[in-house]
């Protein structure tokens, strides 16, 4: 694994508006390019490409930081408070589409907080995604802020997934912490979940523990979407992670994914419902991300196949996940409880806030905390499976260890590279 680099540049906005109609925002902030949690599924690995750059390790080893990120975005709202249409004309906006706005740089070099602390000098309604507990950093700032949202991403509870996936990122357990911590802090905090991974995350199981951890954590809601590999950046990059970690999947992924981003409707549409099933029994709100919305013009060209709607042929390959696959047993790794017991519950905001505050929610490769064997325990015992393919070789090389506290970052083109947070 190459060591982090970091560059600064200056932009000449922050504020970008949002023209696809199926977002449920207008405007979106983005700090950083590039992403240290690594996950290979992420869509914007495409965007190093118009940057010239790859996107593939490059991705989350080179991040370009808008070092004028806060400045920038207080000249836009200045200007668009004095507009005829003021603040109001910007709508909603959207902290965190392209990267995650608390990956481990932000720990130091804060280009979030400082547009979040603008933002308090120019309220306009916003939500906030990410997968980092260190977001908990902010609460000060949250709280003088109309924020609608802040989706917390999580699509598994399964450490063997995670890591072969999200080798970056904090582990599941910290993130249900910090929805737990945000939601009593006066938050309104929920999980998107997603990506949905075909036959690896959405097995019925599995899906009912992220959905009941996730009520048991104080979410307000939940927001799933599956897969989408629109770009053959993502698409590349995403199938060789397959290829190493599940080989048995490579077949039928290609089918899946053959003429479209998306999975045919065929396979979702039974998921989806499950889903919404499991919403309603664990008194969780359904915050769906329309998946697929384009215009009405561009549906009609763009065809039913092309679009990822039914395929209108039958399924070779439907959603019945066999006990032994990936999706449906937990690998014989511990499940997260569907009932965890109240002290844990009651001391998740502790345990997160105190993390955050340490090392802004990265503590070494496994991101985790001892309240992991809280959410392992309940009523729900741990699930031995057949194993998740792929298991024994992918965590081998994945410990690592938290920078030290006192180490700075290397953010000058000269200056000697960072290493990553994790090894990895």
């Amino acid at each position: 694994m190459n060591p982090v680099r970091y560059e600064k540049i200056t932009a000449k906005q922050v504020l970008n508006p949002v023209k696809t109609p199926a977002m449920p925002f207008e405007h979106s902030i983005n700090p950083y390019r590039g992403c240290q949690h690594g996950c290979s599924f992420c869509y914007a690995r495409a965007m190093h490409a118009f940057l010239g750059l790859n996107g593939d390790d490059t991705f989350q080893t080179n991040i370009l930081m808008k070092e004028n990120a806060p400045e920038a975005l207080r000249e836009q709202l200045r200007k668009a408070a004095r507009s005829r249409k003021g603040l109001a004309g910007i709508g909603r906006i959207a902290i965190g589409t392209a990267t995650d706005p608390y990956q481990q740089a932000e720990g130091r070099a804060k280009l979030t907080r400082g547009c979040l602390e603008v933002l308090t000098e120019y309220p306009v309604p916003l939500t906030i995604t990410t997968r980092s507990p260190l977001i908990l950093r902010d609460l000060d700032l949250l709280r003088k802020l109309p924020v609608y949202a802040v989706n917390i991403s999580l699509n598994t509870l399964n450490r063997t997934t995670w890591r072969n996936f999200e080798p970056g990122a904090p582990s599941p357990a910290k993130r249900l912490e910090t929805v737990r911590a945000l939601t009593d802090a006066g938050i309104p905090a929920g999980i998107f979940m997603a990506p949905m991974l075909p036959y690896i995350t959405d097995g019925r199981d599995e899906l009912e523990e992220l959905i009941a951890a996730a009520a048991e954590h104080g979410a307000q809601f939940v927001m799933a979407s599956y897969l989408r590999l629109s770009v053959s950046d993502v698409k590349v990059w995403f199938f060789e992670t397959i290829r190493r970690h599940y080989p048995q999947l490579v077949g039928k992924y290609a089918r899946l994914y053959a003429s479209s981003p998306y999975a045919p409707r065929e396979y979702r549409d039974p998921v989806r419902r499950y889903v919404d099933e499991l919403l309603e029994r664990y008194g969780l709100r359904d915050m769906d991300e329309e998946e697929e919305a384009p215009r009405p013009g561009e549906r009609a060209a763009a065809g039913a196949a092309a679009s990822g709607r039914s395929s209108g042929k039958p399924l070779e390959i439907p959603w019945q996940p066999p006990a032994g696959s990936p999706g449906n047993a937990c690998g014989g790794c511990p499940a997260a409880s569907a009932a965890v017991g109240a002290g844990a519950a009651a001391s998740a905001g502790a345990v997160a806030s105190a993390g955050a505050a340490a090392d802004g929610g990265y503590t070494g490769a496994a991101g985790d905390s001892a309240s992991r064997s809280g959410l392992a325990g309940g009523s729900r015992t741990a699930r031995q499976g057949a194993g998740t393919p792929g298991a024994a070789q992918a965590v081998a090389a994945a410990a690592g260890t938290p920078a030290e506290a006192g180490t700075p970052l290397a953010l000058e083109p000269g200056s000697p590279p960072a290493q990553l947070v994790f090894s990895f």
